[in-house]
């Protein structure tokens, strides 16, 4: 069974996070090593972070994101297993890191103490550790350039008013 490197970012119950964070954080590495799963990093993102509509009559959330190495067959799981951890798991979300990012993103989160250690080193027109905007214009269209997603494919709309401009009167 392959093994692969995986990101869970969890909100958690901000009461339950702030009368005992050590205890909900040993309580969440035991389900991990029940399902054989190997810790590589786990830290908080933002403990008291205010949420766009309101989970289970809770208007803030704690954000704590683990990363992980677990054979893949387990991993469903695990995922069963987060869901029933009721009164303390909000809600959950878990990304398999593709391999070409894994050493980027644990050493981002190893050494960056923001709350946005995730987006850095994911830019490829920076190399990791330059944060610094590009100063001349020429260098910002370049990175606009190689940022800039593909053209959208046109909308029915669009396609259905160049038809009856195209058709004779």
């Amino acid at each position: 069974m392959p093994v692969n490197t995986y990101e869970t970012m969890l909100l958690l119950d901000p009461s339950k996070v702030n009368a005992d964070s050590e205890g909900v954080i040993k309580q969440l590495h035991a389900l991990w090593e029940r399902h054989e799963a190997t810790i590589l990093i786990s830290r908080p993102w933002d403990y008291n972070h205010r949420l766009a509509y309101p989970i289970r009559k809770l208007k803030k959330g704690a954000y704590h994101v683990i990363y992980y190495q677990q054979d893949s067959q387990k991993q469903r799981e695990l995922d069963r297993d987060i869901k029933l951890q009721e009164g303390l798991v909000l809600r959950h979300l878990t990304l398999r890191l593709h391999p070409k990012w894994v050493d980027v993103m644990l050493s981002v989160a190893r050494e960056d103490q923001s709350t946005a250690f995730a987006l850095r080193g994911m830019r490829e027109d920076l190399p990791l550790g330059d944060d610094t905007p590009p100063t001349s214009a020429a260098e910002g269209a370049a990175a606009t350039e190689v940022a800039s997603p593909p053209p959208a494919t046109t909308t029915r709309r669009a396609r259905r008013a160049a038809e009856e401009t195209d058709k004779p009167q």
